[in-house]
């Protein structure tokens, strides 16, 4: 499935998503990133939805926000929630900036990439990274393609191994600060420049 496809059906599930999300999930792992930064400055949320409880936990710590999503729906009801933060309609691998960002965030976003891309996707959010940048990220727990579907929408996901991951991680001058399954075949990556 390509950015434009996933991005028209996330614009189907749009208003659904919005409601059902739970508003704590992913929060303590995020507070643990922000812990981490060294610098409360710029901040990338990639694959950011309909905003919410991420973007709410940033701001609150001081980050200026750039946020990327593909589905135009989901930018619209984030940019009523957070009218101070920047918005970008755009497929993250197609995205170009020369920015560099004290925290990088891409929860639950990333692993609708193909498993073809995945290295190439985790190698870009390493390189927008600030010195002593943070990156939070969640990927699969397998090596390969699964199909899945919210609401009768059909959505792809890609994974590459967690042991590739850690290579990419340690070849793009990150540490690891945390490595925890969350849930069944879902993992959760904090890594500092």
């Amino acid at each position: 499935m390509n950015a434009q496809e996933l991005g028209k059906n996330y614009d189907k599930i749009a208003t659904w998503w919005d409601d059902t999300i739970n508003p704590t999930y992913g929060l303590s792992y995020l507070e643990k990133a922000i812990s981490l930064s060294k610098r409360r400055g710029k901040a990338l949320d990639v694959g950011c939805g309909s905003g919410g409880r991420m973007i709410e936990t940033m701001l609150e710590a001081g980050y200026a926000i750039t946020a990327l999503d593909v589905s135009s729906a989901m930018l619209d009801i984030a940019a009523s929630k957070h009218p101070g933060v920047t918005f970008v309609h755009a497929d993250f691998m197609s995205w170009r900036s020369e920015e560099k960002f004290d925290l990088v965030v891409a929860w639950d976003s990333i692993f609708h990439a193909p498993q073809a891309e995945q290295a190439d996707v985790l190698r870009k959010l390493c390189s927008h990274l600030a010195p002593s940048g943070v990156l939070i990220f969640t990927g699969g727990d397998v090596d390969g393609e699964v199909r899945g579907e919210m609401r009768g929408v059909s959505f792809e996901y890609g994974s590459i191994s967690n042991i590739a991951r850690l290579q990419i991680i340690e070849d793009s001058n990150c540490d690891i600060c945390t490595l925890e399954r969350d849930q069944p075949k879902h993992m959760v990556y904090i890594c500092r420049k």
